[in-house]
């Protein structure tokens, strides 16, 4: 099987189910919004949530596979970055889905500002110089789309 391939050696089981139990509060609370078309929440829903020894999370959107960094859950940084990390992961698979887009561009921004909690989105202003600005836009852009 595909995902036997890409699963990591290095797992950590204690972690990787904090962690997806972190993802399943981030889709329950974006089900909870209606944010999320019901083609999307399945795509979600069969996503597999890893924590390994890496240094960066990593999206496999063709594989719905997250992989989440283990030094995340030991930094000083509070449980938000865990949050964070997360749902920033969550937010390619998205953006794969919704617009065929990779990277972190405007459409990856959109995905990120609805499944992220407000006040987690602040760790993402020291992952990217431009990730301040495209936010701001991305906020302004579904704000329009929600009226």
């Amino acid at each position: 099987m595909i995902r036997d391939y890409i699963t990591p050696k290095k797992v950590c089981r204690q972690e990787t189910l904090r962690c997806r139990q972190v993802y399943k509060r981030l889709l329950k609370s974006a089900e909870k919004k209606n944010l999320l078309s019901a083609e999307e929440i399945h795509l979600l829903k069969i996503t597999i949530v890893w924590c390994v020894d890496q240094v960066r999370g990593r999206a496999y959107c063709n594989n719905n596979t997250i992989t989440i960094p283990q030094w995340c859950l030991d930094t000083d940084k509070g449980g938000g970055y865990l949050s964070w990390y997360v749902a920033h992961e969550m937010a390619h698979i998205l953006a794969w889905k919704r617009y065929k887009a990779r990277g972190h561009g405007l459409d990856f921004y959109r995905c990120l500002v609805q499944l992220c909690p407000p006040a987690n989105q602040k760790y993402e202003y020291d992952y990217l110089k431009l990730s301040a600005k495209r936010m701001r836009k991305a906020r302004r852009l579904n704000k329009e789309s929600w009226a």
